[in-house]
């Protein structure tokens, strides 16, 4: 059986995962669960990546019993690995924290001649929607 620390962190880990699966999606999540998952084994490896699917299949409908049954599964997969990799402990936070959108980018080119809003406008725009002001990810 696993020492109360580690169940703690696996089941707060597993809910606000199923969570974080519900709200931005599989394919995004896929991604951090498999860095996450970076020091299993192949078969731990591929049970977290079926984990994923399974989880977001159950979350077609999110009814309170799926979102259970998903978080319970999570928590005994994160259990195990954490009880093999102790040091993957202090990522468990990382491991569900919301992926940011992804900025979306227009460009508008003003041409010609007459007056634009507040004057004359040569040259283009860019409006980063959604991103930093940098455009830096």
């Amino acid at each position: 059986m696993y020492d109360a620390e580690l169940m703690a962190v696996a089941t707060g880990a597993a809910g606000t995962l199923v969570a974080a699966i519900a709200a931005s999606g599989a394919e995004k999540m896929r991604l951090k669960v498999a860095h996450f998952f970076r020091r299993a084994n192949l078969d731990q490896r591929r049970a977290a990546a079926q984990a994923v699917n399974d989880t977001a299949a159950q979350l077609t409908s999110p009814t309170p019993e799926a979102q259970a049954l998903a978080a319970t599964a999570w928590a005994q997969l994160l259990a195990r690995y954490l009880a093999e990799h102790r040091d993957a402990m202090s990522e468990v936070d990382e491991l569900a924290v919301p992926t940011p959108p992804a900025s979306k980018v227009w460009n508008q080119s003003n041409t010609g001649t007459g007056t634009f809003i507040g004057g004359d406008v040569r040259g283009g725009m860019t409006l980063n929607y959604g991103g930093t002001p940098d455009g830096a990810h």
